[in-house]
């Protein structure tokens, strides 16, 4: 198959001129952003205790990028690169975009059936991964594996650590190159490829050029109000498209560090964000969880995060009231690896607002509900949400019918209002609508309703089959530090309480030690489906 990695989105002319007139299309390059003149000194990175400046991001990079170059690969050609958060990562995917190589960063946790899939897809010319993580695998060696079963032969392979057979050191700090290249000269260009999380189907690689990707900082130097003064906190993995930007792209642009971790530990999160002075994060809501749960303990007086953009999955209300009583501004953001932080919230918001919403709609972007025939409904009315936005992907590596349609609406699978001023509110997903008896709910409502119990830390609701009626509710839960299991009629109590239809009510309510997801945090229900069914034979 001969893919044109460089195929536009298909978009009406007057869209496209429009997005160019009002500045949200930029003629500039990802590769130009990252060889502006900045302060050589300044922190660009902090990775767990390590310092690194933007002029030793700038020889790192450089380095990579020559690395590359002098095994072959040149210009658009793919970069498959499957690291930890780290120096490596950042540096690698920088590297790439000198080069003006298309970065291909895959989740650390893919193993080699996902591993596969991506390889297929956007059939690289070079491969980059750990020689170890954790002790306990070594991803190089699954891509080796990966690769044979393919039937790819890159023309590169570099290892992070450990030596291995067919494979180059991934250039160290102390490497030095006087090559310079020209990187991306159109920013209409494929830049970046990333995988969907697959949690209801296998992964999609997603194609964003620079176009997209600067829309999308940009939507963080606007939104969440950043300046050079700011310190950034990413506790996601990188290969997520909010955790790149804000890792890659945001230092450069804005002039503000970023801080990483190389993996999630909430104790040692609380501990940097209070040296480092962090003073904005954006993460899924299990991080923002885990980090109001010690703000909260009364004997917590240290320096805390004040404002906090979380998305990638569900938010509870009650956990951005808990949040605004720690002394966190938070607020939910709507988006996805197709087309990110569609809409936001703001820290002046109010917390109702903030709480009960997925925040306005952005500039430049456009977001409708219409019902199953495609009719646009009116404003406070309920339907699949679809978008047109500067910060859409270019499209699928493969084709998926009717992703984006050709007036450039892209559909996301999203159940949601979006009311006269602008806001949206997303209630469920297509996929994760229960049919019970004909009666069709989104699982979203209930998993929040539930999580309004002091002792619910997270809950996932979801239909399993039933004979007479289809589908029946079952919920999981997770149990908030210091509380216990409250019972299921309690529960249902609760439910009952807040006058929610019996129906839509759980017929069992399972509590589990912990919540299955994926990195980007959101819960893998599928694993929660096979969970019922072990125990329902």
């Amino acid at each position: 198959m001969t893919i044109d990695w460089d195929t536009p989105r298909p978009l009406p002319a007057d869209v496209s001129a429009r997005w160019r007139a009002d500045g949200l299309w930029l003629e500039t390059t990802v590769s130009d952003v990252i060889r502006a003149c900045v302060d050589t000194d300044a922190v660009a990175c902090v990775v767990d205790d390590d310092r690194h400046t933007f002029g030793q991001l700038r020889l790192r990079s450089l380095a990579l990028a020559a690395a590359l170059h002098d095994g072959g690969v040149r210009r658009g050609d793919r970069v498959l690169i499957q690291l930890p958060n780290g120096v490596e990562l950042i540096s690698a995917i920088l590297g790439c975009w000198r080069l003006g190589a298309i970065a291909v960063p895959v989740l650390p946790l893919f193993r080699v059936s996902e591993t596969v899939a991506a390889l297929r897809q956007s059939t690289p010319s070079a491969v980059i991964a750990a020689a170890d993580l954790g002790g306990t695998r070594s991803p190089a060696a699954e891509v080796d594996e990966a690769l044979d079963v393919a039937s790819l032969r890159p023309l590169v392979r570099l290892i992070v650590g450990a030596h291995r057979a067919g494979w180059s050191v991934f250039p160290g700090p102390n490497a030095s190159t006087a090559a310079t290249f020209a990187g991306f000269t159109d920013p209409g260009a494929c830049a970046l490829i990333l995988f969907t999380s697959g949690t209801t189907a296998a992964p999609k690689g997603v194609r964003h050029d620079s176009r997209s990707l600067l829309a999308e900082m940009n939507s963080y130097r606007r939104g969440a109000a950043l300046t050079h003064a700011d310190v950034v906190f990413n506790p996601a993995p990188i290969p997520h498209i909010g955790a790149l930007v804000i890792s890659t792209l945001v230092p450069w642009c804005v002039g503000t560090p970023v801080v990483v971790l190389s993996r999630w530990d909430p104790a040692r999160a609380v501990a940097v964000i209070e040296r480092e002075k962090v003073t904005f994060a954006v993460g899924a809501p299990v991080f923002l969880d885990e980090l109001v749960q010690r703000y909260e303990k009364p004997d917590y007086r240290g320096h805390r995060v004040r404002r906090f953009q979380t998305g990638a999955a569900p938010t509870p209300p009650t956990l951005l009231a808990r949040a605004d009583n720690a002394g966190v501004a938070a607020w939910r953001a709507w988006g996805m690896t197709e087309a990110p932080s569609i809409s936001y919230g703001t820290a002046s918001d109010p917390l109702e607002r903030r709480a009960n919403s997925d925040g306005r709609v952005e500039p430049g972007s456009e977001v409708v509900a219409v019902d199953d025939a495609g009719t646009v409904l009116p404003p406070g009315s309920e339907g699949e949400l679809l978008l047109r936005s500067p910060k859409q992907m270019m499209g699928y590596i493969e084709d998926v019918c009717g992703a984006i349609r050709g007036d450039g609406w892209l559909t996301t699978g999203d159940i949601g209002i979006v009311d006269a001023d602008g806001w949206v509110k997303v209630t469920g997903r297509i996929k994760d609508i229960i049919n019970r008896g004909g009666e069709k709910f989104s699982a979203h409502e209930i998993e929040n309703a539930l999580c309004e119990h002091p002792a619910i830390a997270a809950a996932a609701v979801l239909g399993v089959p039933e004979p007479r009626l289809g589908e029946q509710v079952v919920a999981f839960v997770t149990i908030r530090a210091g509380h216990t299991f409250p019972g299921f009629a309690d529960l249902i109590d609760g439910l009952r309480a807040r006058r929610i239809a019996p129906q839509k009510y759980p017929v069992a309510i399972a509590a589990i030690d912990v919540m299955p997801r994926t990195a980007t945090g959101k819960v893998q229900k599928p694993e929660l489906a096979r969970l019922w069914q072990a125990h329902a034979r």
